[in-house]
């Protein structure tokens, strides 16, 4: 999993970890992921793949709690859908990387 912070991982923070506007993003997504900080490290460091599978799984619950389902959308509604997510999020004063 790359190191810089994605679209993705905001929306799960948000989303998922419950962000409020006075914590890192970085602690909402731990949440989300359901790990703590060491753990976070420690999958990052030396099993990038089960950090990838913890990843999906939440972007998977994201999308199923917003009424979607991953796997049988269109492409069209995956856009739409991480469109809307992006504004609530926006609105709650969340500010997306470049």
């Amino acid at each position: 999993m790359s190191t810089k912070a994605s679209v993705e991982m905001y929306l799960c923070a948000f989303h998922l970890g419950k962000w409020e506007a006075d914590e890192s993003v970085e602690d909402a997504y731990h949440r989300a992921l359901d790990i703590t900080p060491a753990q976070f490290q420690r999958l990052r460091g030396h099993d990038n793949g089960a950090l990838r599978e913890k990843h999906a799984d939440a972007i998977h619950r994201m999308y199923e709690a917003a009424g979607v389902n991953p796997k049988t959308a269109t492409e069209s509604e995956k856009a739409s859908l991480r469109t809307r997510l992006m504004n609530e999020a926006r609105k709650a004063g969340m500010r997306f990387p470049a």
